[in-house]
């Protein structure tokens, strides 16, 4: 074999190796939708957000009747196959990835049209990585407990969890995700609303996201998901 032959041989297995090696890596820490994840630092800002408009359209438009519970909130709960944890009851699920407080107000009227028997709230991640100003925060939680004024719909508020800034980095800080969970522990007890805390749940002894319930130091594994239900379902 001529030596250009040789080494183009040579130089094609190293490209095989380097490519499976790569995608060995790529499943390790999570698959290529951990990677999308992780390459999207910022959430999109943009109002015509082609996923959320979607997403809003969908659910406005779907049939669903006499739902026992609703989870309302960004990817965290958009994730969650919530319905398979209650196989005997009409669950709903009304997250939309990378939505904050304002997106939630702006779409709140399906759900509260619905009059379902539960609705979970979480919210606020995304105002963090937004940089909302918290009394703007704390402005549209209200008005969205406010939108179920009247309704037979037993509304919760749930505590936003914690981050893992080792793996997830530094966008999102725990000092500020207390922060927020202050407010909406406030305007759960002012208006007579269960005020349910996730958050300790799912910290280490550093006040981080738990890496036994997390991939990309945000999101929730099933394992995260479990622990979720049972928290509902044990209180």
């Amino acid at each position: 074999m001529e030596k250009g032959n040789i080494l183009l041989v040579i130089s094609l297995l190293l490209n095989v190796l380097l490519i499976g090696a790569g995608s060995y890596v790529v499943h390790q820490i999570g698959g290529v939708e951990f990677v999308k994840t992780k390459m999207q630092t910022k959430p999109s800002t943009k109002k015509d957000s082609a996923y959320y408009f979607t997403k809003k359209s969908v659910f406005e438009h779907s049939a669903a009747s006499d739902a026992d519970k609703v989870f309302i909130g960004d990817s965290i709960t958009d994730y969650g196959e919530f319905q398979e944890y209650f196989p005997d009851e009409v669950v709903l699920n009304r997250g939309i990835r990378n939505d904050s407080a304002k997106g939630v107000l702006n779409r709140i009227q399906e759900v509260v049209d619905r009059n379902p028997k539960e609705a979970y709230l979480m919210i606020g991640v995304n105002d963090i990585r937004y940089k909302t100003d918290a009394k703007d925060f704390e402005s549209r939680v209200k008005a969205i407990v406010d939108s179920f004024d009247g309704k037979e719909t037993k509304l919760f508020i749930q505590s936003i969890l914690p981050v893992n800034n080792g793996l997830f980095g530094n966008e999102v800080t725990n000092k500020k995700v207390k922060q927020l969970n202050d407010i909406l522990q406030r305007i759960a007890d002012e208006n007579g609303i269960e005020y349910i805390d996730l958050h300790s749940s799912f910290a280490d002894k550093s006040g981080q996201l738990d890496k036994k319930f997390t991939v990309d130091g945000l999101h929730l594994n099933g394992r995260g998901y479990e622990v979720w239900v049972d928290k509902l379902s044990s209180r």
